[in-house]
């Protein structure tokens, strides 16, 4: 493919490296082929994210982050510095363009009246057969770029996504089980289950999850169903389903929760990437 010149950000904070670990387990296979469609672009818009103080002689965990509905690749620069400034590297792929109607309304005579309505650019991740098999190949490219740029453990590979992207997370994760050391998704829809998200079922059993739900459905942050919960459970599957309290109409107290979130998002990838093999299902109400 042709590269693109990514940017790399590097964070401003001064903090100690990460001291250098056990190998993970290679357990892995090596990476299936993929499908891909005819009128796929051969450039995307990415955005490489370093640790302080990057030490190439160690392999930093990598995580890959896929933004919400109406953000851009960008969205990882505040999620980072979050999560840890100083345990990964971490690449975010740019979603797909699509339209949407956005519409200014005001009460006339008592009457909501629409006053002006256009489409505007913005990039999601739909849960199409195209996009998903899309959405693959743009993260294993990312992660193929971050490999050749700074010195990555390829065991250690985490994909994490809010939102619609924490849905394609999902799908792409359980599609691919041995290629990632654990899947993360924030606030986000389960992925549709007439899309067969469990072809992989004897292998994804053994993928560790991480699933963040809020404690009321709403659309910002929808619980999981029972049906959802019991497919999990079924399946054997190694998820954590963990709700966060999001009941609050204030900016401030959503951003401490989100905070609080990505603190728990650090501590999970970071227990898994020390200790691959301590896997089990756990189910918080």
């Amino acid at each position: 493919m042709t590269k693109l010149q990514t940017p790399t950000i590097r964070s401003e904070h001064k903090v100690s490296t990460a001291n250098t670990t056990a190998l993970f387990e290679t357990t892995y296979t090596q990476l299936s082929e993929r499908k891909t469609y005819s009128d796929r672009s051969k450039t995307f818009e990415r955005l490489l994210v370093t640790p302080v103080h990057y030490e190439s002689n160690y392999a930093y965990p990598l995580i890959v982050w896929l933004h919400d509905s109406g953000k851009t690749e960008r969205e990882i620069l505040n999620v980072m510095p979050c999560i840890s400034d100083r345990n990964y590297i971490a690449v975010a792929p740019r979603g797909f363009q699509r339209k949407e109607r956005r519409v200014i309304r005001s009460f006339v005579n008592g009457r909501m009246i629409e006053q002006k309505s256009w489409l505007d650019t913005i990039y999601d991740w739909e849960e199409t057969e195209k996009n998903i098999s899309e959405a693959e190949n743009l993260v294993f490219d990312s992660i193929t770029e971050a490999s050749n740029k700074y010195n990555v453990h390829n065991r250690r590979v985490f994909l994490a996504g809010r939102g619609t992207g924490g849905t394609m997370a999902l799908h792409v994760a359980l599609r691919n089980p041995r290629e990632f050391a654990g899947v993360v998704s924030i606030d986000a829809r389960f992925p549709c289950l007439e899309r067969q998200i469990l072809r992989q079922w004897d292998l994804a059993r053994d993928l560790p999850m991480l699933i963040t739900t809020g404690s009321h459905n709403s659309t910002r942050a929808p619980r999981l169903s029972v049906e959802e919960l019991q497919l999990l459970h079924t399946a054997g599957m190694t998820a954590l389903v963990r709700q966060y309290n999001d009941n609050f109409r204030s900016p401030l107290i959503l951003e401490e929760r989100m905070n609080r979130l990505l603190t728990d998002v650090n501590r999970w990838v970071l227990e898994r990437a020390l200790n691959p093999q301590s896997t089990s299902s756990e189910f918080f109400a």
